[in-house]
């Protein structure tokens, strides 16, 4: 029963929890690279995908953050939306698509 407990505790401290949210990618290595960050991990005792989270963060952090973006600002009446028909089929017309104009 002793034996069974300290196996049982081993694979407790050996187990990672990740509580960040992931998403899983796939990325395509020269062999050469792949070889080399393969060879790193195990003289790191690291995985390989934890080197590439780490170097992605790296190059990130150095990234200028994008510009926000900045939508047009319409001046429109708000009496527009309450008569949004009208201004609809005024330009459409009363038929709509169904005058066969549109090819419907």
């Amino acid at each position: 029963m002793l034996g069974a407990l300290v196996r049982w505790q081993m694979v407790i401290v050996m187990t990672t929890i990740y509580v960040m949210t992931m998403t899983r990618t796939t990325v395509y290595l020269p062999l050469d690279a792949k070889r080399r960050l393969s060879a790193a991990a195990h003289r790191q005792h690291r995985s390989e995908a934890e080197l590439i989270r780490d170097a992605v963060n790296r190059l990130l952090a150095e990234e200028p953050e994008g510009p926000r973006p900045n939508p047009p600002r319409f001046d429109l009446d708000p009496a527009v939306v309450d008569h949004v028909d009208e201004y609809l089929s005024a330009g459409f017309g009363t038929a709509g698509l169904e005058d066969g104009l549109w090819g419907a």
